[in-house]
């Protein structure tokens, strides 16, 4: 186990991602953390530029940090009126595509994908998710 998320099964996600982003033709990345938003796993696609694993290790972070997933994070500032300058860290993002790893009502980090469209970028992170989450 990578922190307490089985190396296997992230693995397995992140071949889905890929997966994913071949069919879309789209250059991907993938990022998870930990609890406390240290990265566990990062990876990027033959040819994505450096900035959208950057993008994707903030996504997941944000997720595991604020204990949401990223477009909760993004509607509920919004509702507030609040900026990420509120928050006072800079790790933070309203990018869309993180989420929180949850087994079983606990609490395992964030993982995110990056490179797609704002909503393939949701769809596809909630397929791995359900692949790292899958008993």
């Amino acid at each position: 186990m990578i922190n307490r998320v089985p190396l296997e099964k992230i693995l397995v996600a992140s071949d889905a991602v890929f997966s994913e982003s071949t069919i879309d033709g789209r250059d991907m990345a993938f990022a998870v953390v930990d609890e406390a938003g240290g990265l566990v796993f990062g990876i990027r696609y033959e040819n994505t530029a450096t900035r959208v694993l950057t993008h994707s290790i903030r996504k997941a972070y944000t997720s595991a940090i604020m204990r949401r997933d990223t477009i909760t994070f993004r509607d509920e500032d919004k509702e507030r009126e609040k900026t990420l300058a509120d928050w006072g860290d800079t790790n933070l993002t309203h990018l869309v595509g993180g989420v929180v790893i949850e087994i079983d009502g606990e609490w395992f980090g964030g993982m995110a994908v990056g490179g797609n469209s704002t909503e393939r970028d949701d769809e596809i992170a909630r397929i791995a998710l359900e692949i790292v989450t899958k008993h």
